[in-house]
């Protein structure tokens, strides 16, 4: 009698991996509603784009300010609990938009949207520190913020679908339920401790990093930060082209081509999509050149460098005032390439800091915030007071020839307090001998 082949079963690593990707998409859906739903409430509450630019930055400012604590916390009492706060915070900050009547109570909502969405990310940094082997961090942080891209790209289809059929209101709503769902699903599966998993398995366990974290050395904040400086200001220029992005789309086609809340949706999630697309593509090579070349400077810094400099050559159209599909497919490569930059970043800051991990990647998600916080404004302010898209494109062009310059004070092969690098710095002293063994994937 022939034996039935072994089932392969899901790795729970995998399961883990999968849940953190479905946040990142409910989460940046949540996070990004809004710039599609301005076109209504901006009608239907008379809001000018300033006040709108407000709205905006009511977000950015409690997540630039949260953003280090937040993390700080996460540290300290693990990314089980500090992720189902956020996502609570968060849902609720999304339902109580829904329930706004004017200027104030909008910006009263997104303040405690950004509030549970600041530690997020850095939290979510914390558990693939854990949860995912060290040689595939680029991958995992690629992957996990191309569903974050994924939900840039779907948020204005969701959105308008759903005011069209209900309302606004009734949408913000929905979609905070939606988070509150989340939440269920985290709190009930994952484990802050992979040994501690009912579904993990001893071969899984053995590729995970998880012995490199029984033990975390105390906080020295000093060396973190000067480690940290170069990446954080790289993650504001990155920072300051992508919420230029995610806040204004819908609104530039709406206001520059006079096109309605349906088509300036579908146009906006087009550009949107070449974000998942590249932000995969840009933790893949990055891992990819730290494989082949063992230097994880260069794995993460070419990379970073080639996303900031190549969007620029196709923005540089956008200053001639185009033709609505020639705007269209040049903002959506500049999209795409501008998002290679972000998984080798959130890996730099997991490389230099790995049992630091939700705290590092606060640090330099900072940058990242702060630009969220001041670019609205700016631009909403430069839009109603001269009328020109043009300017505000050659403004994000100059952020984006600024960002290789900070990208080369990046050593992530010089780690806090000599937590180390890339692979190395995770693996026990009898398997550092043999550097030559191919590195295990996600799949095996």
């Amino acid at each position: 009698m022939q034996q039935q082949p072994k089932q392969r079963r899901v790795r729970a690593s995998m399961i883990v991996l999968a849940i953190l990707c479905a946040m990142s998409f409910v989460m940046y859906i949540d996070r990004t509603n809004i710039a599609t739903a301005a076109l209504a409430i901006r009608s239907d509450l008379h809001l000018s784009n300033s006040q709108l630019g407000f709205v905006f930055s009511a977000f950015a400012v409690v997540y630039a300010v949260a953003m280090i604590p937040g993390s700080w916390v996460a540290d300290k009492i693990g990314a089980h609990k500090m992720l189902a706060i956020c996502g609570v915070l968060w849902a609720t900050g999304t339902l109580l938009t829904g329930l706004a009547g004017g200027l104030y109570g909008l910006i009263v909502a997104r303040f405690i949207v950004g509030l549970g969405e600041s530690a997020i990310v850095p939290t979510s940094a914390k558990a693939l520190a854990v949860w995912v082997e060290p040689q595939r961090r680029g991958f995992a942080q690629g992957i996990t913020h191309s569903f974050a891209r994924l939900g840039n790209a779907a948020a204005p289809l969701v959105v308008a679908a759903l005011i069209v059929t209900t309302s606004w209101r009734v949408m913000f709503v929905i979609l905070g339920i939606a988070s509150i769902a989340w939440v269920v699903l985290w709190t009930w599966y994952f484990r802050d401790d992979p040994r501690k998993h009912p579904g993990i398995t001893p071969e899984e366990l053995a590729l995970l990093p998880t012995a490199a974290y029984n033990v975390r050395p105390p906080m020295r904040w000093a060396p973190l930060l000067r480690t940290l400086w170069p990446a954080t200001l790289v993650s504001f220029c990155h920072g300051w082209a992508l919420w230029f992005f995610l806040n204004w789309m819908p609104s530039y086609f709406a206001q520059n081509y006079q096109l309605d809340i349906k088509h300036s949706a579908i146009f906006s999630s087009a550009i949107f999509l070449g974000g998942v697309i590249g932000t995969t593509l840009g933790g893949v090579l990055s891992d990819m050149v730290l494989r082949r070349t063992k230097d994880v400077r260069r794995a993460r810094r070419s990379v970073i460098v080639f996303g900031f400099l190549s969007p620029v050559l196709f923005l540089v159209p956008l200053l001639m005032n185009p033709t609505l599909t020639i705007a269209a497919v040049c903002l959506g490569a500049a999209f795409f390439l501008s998002e290679l930059v972000t998984a080798p970043l959130w890996a730099v800051a997991m490389d230099l800091a790995p049992r630091h991990a939700a705290t590092s990647s606060g640090i330099m998600n900072t940058g990242l915030a702060i630009a969220a916080t001041v670019s609205a404004p700016i631009v909403g302010w430069v839009i109603d007071h001269t009328g020109s898209w043009q300017l505000v494109f050659a403004m994000s062009m100059s952020m984006l020839a600024l960002g290789p310059i900070a990208a080369w004070l990046i050593h992530p092969d010089r780690p806090y307090l000599g937590e180390g690098p890339g692979p190395e710095a995770n693996r026990r002293p009898d398997e550092r001998a043999v550097n030559a063994s191919p590195a295990p994937t996600l799949a095996s």
